[in-house]
């Protein structure tokens, strides 16, 4: 099932509130923001004490640092809160906050006027936090590892997998192994028992699981959703589903409560981002967004969408910035009455997916851009109509909702990165973009358009490897870029082949002539679409390449 609803969290968390009346022993949560992180016992140059070596070692292969952000609250302001009566729940390293359990005004009072404390502001009401389950993952009889070593038997869900390429990138050996999938949703109901999962947990490939939302690890008897997405990254049943990332490892999640529509939510993802985050995870998903929320002058409005405002959102850019790359989900608003992506689909810097049919066709009821600062949004768009799920019960079914295009796009990203492990983050975002099927022209409807991984690879392993720079080779000089009906080079030295292909490695018929004794002009054929090529060059002294855009 879709998670229909769209969620809410304006800025209250940068926004200084007033206290308002607690009633005697009503427990409410509070996002408490501190001034500084003075006198931390943590150091930035010993990041070990706070992040994971995985963490340190994503960083490290991106030429990203650490910085102040990354260093925990200072915990001597934890316990000035806790000493007020309050208790903290959670902590935001990033946004430099805490969520705390204030039951009475005389608490709020006394937070607010301790010096550490920049400013406070409701954000929901208290769960009774319930006892962890036994974690230990419960292998199913029934087997479903790899019995296709060639290939996979995809079942129903070829079309999901093949329309984006993931499946070119399985043939190839690339399933996401060694790869880290943090999946952040609303719960995870049946995952350490559902036979779609087996492979998953009797490999050790479900790395374990935190709730945010009642403060334990236990996420396996909350709702469904989360479940439902894996099973298109991580499900492996031949004959019936194969996700898309059917080798890569997981982290599961939950930081939303189905069953409400609660401001503290949006708060949760960024403490599920930061964790994440720590434990080295390479690829987040999230197939969950904010637009309007049960209390209305907490809405978001079409403002807001600038990925500068809600809280979610600049976490989202953060985490990005910080090596991961980010999906989230479109949203299912469009032609609504909001029509527009949501909160922290609007982030900068992150993958936001919309929805096609199998045919490739916007669905629309897939959000738009673009955002309110003008950026196109969202970035691709993948299967999210008639998509090919597996429930909870091991019993399948299709199911619409930009919050299945984006973990089937999720699955793949992690084979295409696990094959360019030396790529950053966004040099495979770029990959991707430059080699979609609107890339030439994208939109607020399709993004970019529909991936194809191995041409993103193809891409990635040309000898220009920056998807967005068209260099200048010595002794080469290649005009116009981009170019409508054809395309000059010069070359001092006389070419003895000149290779034209696609971003498939298919090759392209052409007419050359030579104009002036170094001067050429390559005439496209009639049919050629647009896109992204390449041209391979030989003379005596070797063998040029590059590429070029044709509109």
């Amino acid at each position: 099932m879709e998670l229909n609803k769209m969620k809410t969290l304006i800025i209250a968390c940068f926004l200084c509130s007033t206290a308002g009346s607690l009633k005697s022993q009503t427990l409410t949560k509070y996002w408490v923001r501190f001034k500084d992180k003075n006198s931390s016992p943590y150091s930035i140059g010993l990041p070990n004490a706070y992040l994971s070596q995985r963490s340190i070692n994503r960083r490290a292969a991106q030429n990203i640092g650490i910085n102040i952000t990354d260093l925990p609250v200072n915990q001597s302001y934890i316990n000035q809160v806790n000493a007020t009566g309050a208790q903290v729940f959670q902590r935001s390293k990033w946004m430099n906050a805490a969520i705390v359990i204030i039951t009475n005004t005389v608490q709020l009072t006394a937070i607010n006027s301790l010096t550490c404390v920049l400013n406070t502001a409701p954000v929901g009401r208290y769960i009774q936090s319930s006892p962890d389950v036994n974690m230990k993952p419960t292998p199913n009889s029934l087997k479903t590892s790899d019995t296709y070593l060639a290939g996979y038997n995809y079942g129903p869900s070829l079309t999901q997998v093949s329309q984006i390429g993931a499946d070119c990138m399985h043939n190839l050996g690339f399933r996401g192994q060694n790869m880290v999938i943090a999946v952040i949703d609303a719960g995870f109901n049946q995952a350490d028992v559902n036979p779609v999962f087996d492979s998953l947990r009797n490999e050790g490939r479900l790395l374990g699981t935190r709730d945010y939302v009642q403060g334990n690890t236990s996420v396996y008897e909350d709702y469904l959703h989360g479940a439902n997405c894996l099973s298109l990254m991580a499900g492996n049943t031949p004959g019936q589903l194969i996700g898309t990332g059917p080798k890569a490892s997981y982290w599961l999640l939950r930081s939303e409560e189905a069953a409400t529509e609660r401001i503290i939510e949006e708060c949760n993802w960024v403490v599920a981002a930061e964790f994440a985050d720590s434990v080295g995870a390479d690829i987040t998903t999230t197939s969950l967004g904010y637009t309007t929320f049960d209390i209305a002058s907490q809405n978001h409005t079409y403002s807001d969408l600038n990925g500068r405002t809600a809280v979610a959102s600049i976490a989202a850019t953060m985490a990005s910035r910080k090596g991961m790359f980010v999906l989230n989900a479109a949203g299912n608003e469009g032609g609504g009455s909001w029509n527009y992506v949501g909160v922290p689909a609007d982030a900068d810097s992150i993958c936001t997916v919309g929805a096609v049919n199998g045919s490739g066709v916007h669905s629309g009821f897939s959000s738009v851009g673009p955002t309110s600062d003008g950026r196109i949004k969202p970035d691709l768009s993948s299967m999210g109509e008639g998509t090919y799920v597996c429930n909870p019960g091991f019993s399948f079914s299709s199911g619409n909702g930009t919050s299945y295009a984006t973990p089937v796009l999720a699955g793949a990203v992690a084979c295409l990165w696990q094959a360019n492990p030396t790529r950053t983050n966004m040099e495979i975002l770029n990959a991707l973009k430059a080699t979609a099927s609107k890339s030439a022209s994208p939109d607020n409807s399709y993004g970019w358009g529909i991936p194809n991984m191995c041409a993103a690879h193809n891409l990635l392993n040309g000898t220009n490897v920056g998807v967005n720079e068209f260099t200048h080779i010595v002794g080469l000089k290649l005009f116009p870029n981009p170019a409508k009906n054809d395309i000059n080079f010069t070359l001092e030295e006389k070419p003895e082949n000149v290779q034209l292909t696609d971003v498939l490695g298919k090759e392209i018929g052409f007419i050359l002539t030579e104009k002036l004794s170094d001067n050429y002009t390559i005439q496209f054929p009639d049919h050629m679409a647009k896109g992204l090529y390449f041209l391979k060059i030989k003379n005596s002294t070797g063998t040029i390449n590059s590429k070029f855009i044709k509109e």
